[in-house]
């Protein structure tokens, strides 16, 4: 298949939208059903054992939100590139958007969580509090173990987002100046570099830098986001099996592998670091291959004018998968009042907890979201081409979600 010419791309790609929408699901299956499978004791435990493993694996959709957050944020200036024009990404206009488009809905949640925290168990406004919720505000938690998790567990990745958007702009000026090769040393430096700074900022002032949780550990995956949109736009060509999806699942597969391995082995030893090193970025490549596979499908589809049923519903929970990330805790947390205590734990997460996160984060989306997302020109309209329906017409012609994963 070609690479999809930019006056064929859309306001919104449903294929993006598609894997949006699984990877939010993903992290919402990790947490209602939980991390850690337990030991099965009857029949039925054991055939439902494999399904429990997969939920269990649903937090690697925060890798798959960085991949797509760097397809979606370099989109504007590749679709300009593609079309021959000279575009710069102005720094004052970019973060106007961003902070338009992406905290006010980030703040309502913010206040939701504190608000259900001072009506279950109380909250005790001390320094620590006060400095725990600073962070927050200016989305800086990420950078202290003790408020990476505290109010929200996933807001730490909306953090790293708002950071890696900052840092867009130095990736954009090496990728112009000195090309791709370059661009991706110096993010795979950083991960390196910040992976020494924090080992030697604990070991000479005992001072713990998180890690894991830091935006400079995860700018490679985001930059494979930015490489995947220039090829798709034809701006650079990838080789083959950069859209093979066979290997994209294997890579996958390795990084299952390998996420598994790793607990196994000693801490701070070289294999074990090495290890670390890879993970991440493995998991960046395999859904880097995947996107680049399904972009390319969708030309076929749009051909068509025929999308897949499954891809079609899973993008529709793509339009208000930030809004199914901000909020899913919230029902999470108070899930013990509606579950049916009878049921085994996975059928309550599947039936009643999963749903409900989904159709909260759909009220959310359309009251505290929806409201301060640009609103489509007359010319974004006009450019959409025809869709199977009036309402994916409708829904595509929205301008292009730029997701805080």
């Amino acid at each position: 298949m070609k690479a999809m010419p930019s006056e064929n791309v859309p306001g919104r790609l449903r294929s993006i939208d598609a894997l949006r929408g699984i990877a939010a699901l993903g992290v919402v299956l990790y947490h209602t059903v939980g991390p850690h499978p337990a030991a099965p004791q009857t029949f039925s435990d054991y055939i439902l054992l494999p399904l429990k493993y997969l939920f269990a694996q649903g937090y690697v959709g925060v890798f798959l939100f960085f991949v797509i957050s760097g397809f979606c944020i370099h989109l504007q200036w590749a679709k300009a590139r593609a079309e021959g024009k000279g575009h710069v990404i102005n720094f004052k206009s970019f973060w106007k958007r961003r902070l338009r488009r992406l905290y006010p809905p980030y703040l309502i949640a913010l206040a939701l969580y504190l608000g259900l925290m001072a009506y279950s168990v109380g909250i005790d406004v001390t320094r620590f509090f006060v400095y725990d919720t600073g962070m927050h505000l200016l989305m800086l938690h990420n950078l202290d173990w003790r408020t990476a998790y505290s109010i929200n567990g996933v807001f730490w990745t909306l953090a790293i987002e708002e950071q890696l958007y900052l840092a867009y702009f130095l990736l954009l000026f090496v990728r112009t100046r000195w090309g791709w090769t370059s661009a991706l040393l110096l993010c795979a430096a950083a991960r390196v570099g910040w992976f020494f700074l924090s080992h030697y900022a604990y070991s000479w002032y005992g001072i713990g830098v998180p890690v894991p949780e830091a935006a400079a550990s995860h700018w490679l995956t985001w930059a494979l986001g930015a490489i995947s949109v220039e090829a798709a736009l034809g701006l650079i060509k990838l080789p083959a099996w950069c859209r093979n999806p066979k290997l994209g699942f294997a890579t996958l597969a390795a990084a299952v592998t390998l996420s598994y391995t790793l607990p196994l082995l000693e801490e701070h030893k070289v294999i074990h670091d090495i290890g670390w090193m890879l993970m991440h970025p493995v998991w960046g490549v395999g859904f880097f291959i995947l996107i680049n596979y399904i972009v390319r499908a969708e030309a076929g589809w749009r051909e068509r004018l025929r999308t897949p049923q499954l891809i079609r519903w899973m993008a529709y929970i793509g339009v208000f998968s930030y809004s199914l990330y901000l909020t899913h805790q919230l029902v999470i947390m108070v899930s013990w009042r509606f579950i049916v205590p009878t049921w085994p734990p996975l059928l309550n997460a599947l039936l009643i907890v999963t749903p409900a996160s989904v159709l909260f984060a759909w009220v959310f989306f359309r009251f505290c979201e929806r409201p301060y997302m640009r609103p489509p020109t007359s010319a974004a309209a006009a450019s959409v081409p025809l869709r199977e329906d009036k309402a994916t017409a409708t829904q595509e012609a929205v301008s292009l979600h730029e997701t805080a994963s």
